[in-house]
C-alpha cells in the first residue's frame, strides 16, 4: 500500500515528540527549543562559510609578499631591489631601475625575510633622476624676466632704459601667439627679427620704420638664427650719374630704386622707408628708362617689404619670448610674469632636441637620455620636438643611461617605489 503524505506528516511529528521526550523530557510539545538551536546552528555554519570565502578572496586580491623572480621589489620599508640573474641589488630608485633592466618594470611588494633568503649585490643607480609621470604636452618658449621700470640693465645697454632683464626664463604653457617680425634692442645691438631670423640693423631703424624697439636681452636674441648685417650701401660706383655714389635714392615716378656698389635696385614698403631715411643725401628724380638701363640688383634683403599683400607690423608683446616659430607670447595664462627660471606643467616633459632626447623634471631640471630605447625603458615617449636653445638654461641634471644605472653607489635612496611617484624615487 502506497504511503500518503499524512501519514509521513504524522510519522515526523512522533519522532519530534520522542525527540523532546528523550532530551528534555517532556513530549507534550507545548514548546520547542530544539528549533531555535538549530536555526542557530545554520546561521552559524552560513557565517562561517561566508568569512572563509572572504578570506580566500582577500588572499587571492593581496597575496602575501613574495619574490617569486620579480624584476624590481621593495620591501616594508620601501627599499628598492633590482634583480640581475640570481642576483638582487639594492637600487636607488625606479628610473635606475628600468634603465638597467631597459623596460618600464613595475614595483612588486616582498620582505626583508625574503630578500634575506636570496643572494644581495652591490647597490645600483643613479642618485637624482625625474619624476616618472608623464607631463602634459605643452608650447616652450624662452622668455626675458624683467625686474621692473626703474632698473637699468640690458636694455639701456643697447640705449633704451626703462626696463632690465635678468637670466631668462624656461616657459611651458598650452597656446601661443606668433609674431612675425620685431626690432629688438639688445645689449649686444639693434636686431631686426624675421620669424625665426635675425639681422643686425642701425639703430635708426625704429624710426625709419615708424616703430619702438622692443627692449630685449642678448640671451633671447641668441634664440634666433643669424643672418648677415642690415646696412645701406657706400662707395662710389662704376655707373654714371646720379648712379655713381652707392646708397643713393632716385625715383622715378612714383617708385623708388637704391643705388647698389654694382646695380640699382627697387625698395618698396619697409625697404624703401628704410632707404629713404638712411640715405645721407636727399632721392634724386630720374627718368625710369634711365634707370632701366643700369644692372638690376637685390637691395636690403634682410629688410621684409610687405607682410603678406599688408604693410609690415612690428610687434611689441608684453612678454618677450622666443618660440618655435619665432618671436612669440603665451596666451590665456594669468599673468605676464615669470619670477622663476622655469614655468611649466607638473609631472616630467620628454623631449626630442637636435642634440638628442631629453627630460624636463616639474621643478625645471633638465636630463640628458642616452638614446630612444632607454627613454622608452623609462616609460615616455618624445612626441615634442624643440631646439635645445630652449632649454639651455635650465640647470643640468646630468646623463640617464643603463651604464650610468648599472654603477655602484655609496648614497642609497630608500624610498618608495610606484610609478605614480612624481619624484622618480619613490
Amino acid at each position: 500500500m502506497r504511503t500518503t503524505g499524512i501519514q509521513v506528516s504524522g510519522f515526523n511529528f512522533l519522532l519530534r515528540r520522542l525527540e523532546l521526550a528523550l532530551v528534555i523530557g517532556d513530549p507534550r510539545m507545548a514548546h520547542d527549543p530544539l528549533r531555535s538551536q538549530r536555526r542557530a546552528l545554520i546561521v552559524g555554519v552560513l557565517l562561517s562559510l561566508l568569512i572563509a570565502g572572504g578570506a580566500v578572496m582577500l588572499g587571492l586580491l593581496r597575496p602575501q609578499p613574495s619574490l617569486d623572480g620579480a624584476d624590481l621589489v621593495a620591501d616594508e620599508t620601501g627599499t628598492l631591489h633590482v634583480r640581475l640573474a640570481d642576483t638582487y641589488h639594492p637600487v636607488t630608485n625606479v628610473a635606475s631601475a628600468r634603465l638597467i633592466l631597459q623596460q618600464p618594470v613595475e614595483v612588486q611588494k616582498t620582505t626583508a625575510e625574503q630578500l634575506s633568503k636570496v643572494p644581495l649585490g652591490q647597490p645600483l643607480g643613479i642618485g637624482q633622476v625625474p619624476g616618472l609621470v608623464s607631463a602634459p604636452d605643452r608650447e616652450w618658449l624662452y622668455c626675458d624676466r624683467t625686474t621692473g621700470a626703474g632698473a637699468t640693465g640690458s636694455a639701456s645697454a643697447a640705449g633704451t632704459a626703462g626696463t632690465a632683464h635678468t637670466a631668462g626664463t624656461v616657459v611651458a604653457v598650452e597656446r601661443i601667439k606668433t609674431h612675425r617680425h620685431a626690432l629688438l634692442a639688445a645689449p649686444s645691438g639693434y636686431w631686426l627679427i624675421d620669424a625665426t631670423t635675425r639681422a643686425r640693423i642701425t639703430p635708426d631703424a625704429a624710426r625709419a620704420f615708424g616703430t619702438e624697439a622692443v627692449p630685449a636681452s642678448d640671451e633671447l636674441a641668441q634664440q634666433f638664427h643669424r643672418r648677415p648685417d642690415i646696412a645701406m650701401p657706400t662707395g662710389k660706383t662704376k655707373m654714371p650719374a646720379p648712379f655713381d655714389k652707392a646708397g643713393r635714392v632716385v625715383k622715378a615716378g612714383d617708385r623708388a630704386f637704391l643705388v647698389d656698389r654694382v646695380g640699382v635696385g627697387e625698395v618698396k614698403g619697409a625697404r624703401r622707408s628704410y632707404a629713404e631715411a638712411s640715405s645721407p643725401e636727399p632721392p634724386v628724380e630720374v627718368a625710369l628708362s634711365e634707370v632701366m638701363r643700369q644692372p638690376s640688383v637685390d637691395v636690403l634683403s634682410g629688410i621684409p617689404e610687405f607682410d603678406g599683400e599688408q604693410p609690415v607690423s612690428w610687434a611689441q608683446p608684453p612678454v618677450l619670448c622666443a618660440g618655435p616659430e619665432g618671436l612669440a607670447e603665451p596666451v590665456g595664462e594669468a599673468g605676464t610674469e615669470y619670477p622663476s627660471p622655469f614655468y611649466g606643467p607638473r609631472g616630467t616633459s620628454a623631449l626630442k632636441t637636435e642634440r638628442g632626447y631629453v627630460l624636463v623634471s616639474e621643478n625645471g631640471v633638465r636630463y640628458s637620455v642616452g638614446s630612444e630605447a632607454e627613454l622608452h625603458a623609462l616609460g615616455f615617449k618624445a612626441e615634442r620636438s624643440v631646439q635645445f636653445a630652449r632649454i639651455a638654461s635650465l640647470p643640468d641634471g646630468g646623463l640617464l643611461s643603463e651604464e650610468k644605472a648599472r654603477q655602484t653607489t655609496v648614497a642609497m635612496m630608500p624610498s618608495a617605489s610606484t610609478r605614480d611617484s612624481t619624484t622618480g624615487t619613490e
